[in-house]
């Protein structure tokens, strides 16, 4: 048991590792933190274990936990609920709305499940600024139906779309190099006298959903199609994860210029614990951080504890809330922050 403790918190602490290493040239780091929920599950048992049996080798994970403890508010918050409302807060919702495919792949009822969906989002008319991504066309007209908001910018047959009560002064977006639907968009608006920038952006999918389900369901440690589908898994990952980096860097630059406070949303495919994350944030504060409770998980499929969808807002922001909506509309839960100006 100590040399499986030791060998975990040495898995572990690559994992801290990740945030600092560039998947283009170390990749391994990146997978590894994926599963850092669980190395820090898999830590507290240890711990435990070792609190009914030789005490001082708790001290193993004890320490690693403590090194890494600012990543825990990545994937656990712990702050307190409530807020005071100020006229001048602003409501943002970010939600990977999977074009709409609880609606399209209904047999019989697309009619009952449109009606669900858009009860649902009605309790969300009154938000300032919708990112959504995977939005297409068909869907986007199905949207103005049922929800009236008097700004879009929708720059391609499906991918980010902003939807805002505000005007738009300007707008643009940043290209990923393999698609549209995996694309950065963004807009300038004036809201009572002051401008802000909003970016909605969905970096590279890893493609392994389906992959990852079938290992999942089907999976047999000692069946080579098994292992066949982790190594998929993997290579995905890796590929993928070296794309995503590409398009941040063009991302964090653009925002870099940005003349005004930034409100970044989207689906990141990626963890807290990430160097795509590190980079994208910056300085910037991550509204979960400041203000989530309980689990931050937004994946809602097959793949336990991802969370993967986050907005972010500049320092001169001042964070009031933090929700996830978990609602089973997508393979993503929508993630809801108000903020307000700082005085």
């Amino acid at each position: 048991m100590v040399y499986l403790n030791i060998l975990w918190v040495v898995v572990t602490l690559l994992a801290y590792l990740s945030p600092y290493s560039n998947p283009k040239n170390l990749w391994p780091l990146s997978v590894i933190a994926v599963f850092y929920p669980w190395l820090l599950l898999g830590n507290v048992l240890f711990i435990i274990f070792w609190l009914f049996n030789k005490l001082r080798f708790s001290l193993i994970s004890l320490i690693t936990i403590i090194v890494g403890i600012n990543y825990i508010q990545g994937f656990i918050g712990l702050n307190s609920t409530g807020y005071m409302s100020s006229p001048g807060q602003l409501e943002i919702l970010s939600y990977n709305t999977q074009n709409l495919n609880y609606i399209y792949r209904a047999v019989d009822n697309k009619d009952e499940r449109a009606q669900q969906f858009f009860s649902f989002m009605k309790d969300f008319e009154d938000v300032d600024f919708i990112c959504t991504q995977e939005l297409g066309i068909r869907s986007i007209e199905l949207w103005n139906k049922k929800l009236k908001y008097p700004y879009m910018f929708a720059p391609e047959e499906i991918g980010p779309v902003i939807f805002s009560k505000h005007p738009i002064q300007n707008k643009g977006q940043i290209h990923s190099s393999t698609s549209t639907i995996n694309s950065c968009i963004w807009v300038d608006v004036n809201v009572n006298g002051s401008n802000y920038r909003i970016y909605n952006l969905h970096m590279e999918s890893n493609k392994i959903t389906m992959t990852a389900e079938r290992v999942i369901k089907e999976g047999n440690i000692q069946n080579r199609e098994t292992w066949s589908g982790v190594k998929s898994i993997i290579q995905r990952y890796r590929d993928n994860a070296s794309v995503r980096i590409g398009h941040a860097e063009r991302i964090r630059a653009h925002m870099h210029e940005s003349p005004y406070p930034i409100i970044l949303a989207g689906d990141f495919n990626d963890v807290p614990l990430s160097y795509l994350y590190d980079l994208i944030k910056g300085d910037m504060q991550d509204s979960f951080v400041e203000k989530g409770r309980g689990l931050g998980t937004t994946f809602a499929g097959k793949i336990p504890a991802l969370r993967i969808d986050y907005i972010l807002v500049s320092d001169q922001f001042k964070v009031l809330e933090h929700q996830i909506l978990r609602e089973g509309f997508s393979d993503h839960y929508p993630v809801k922050a108000v903020v307000s100006l700082r005085e």
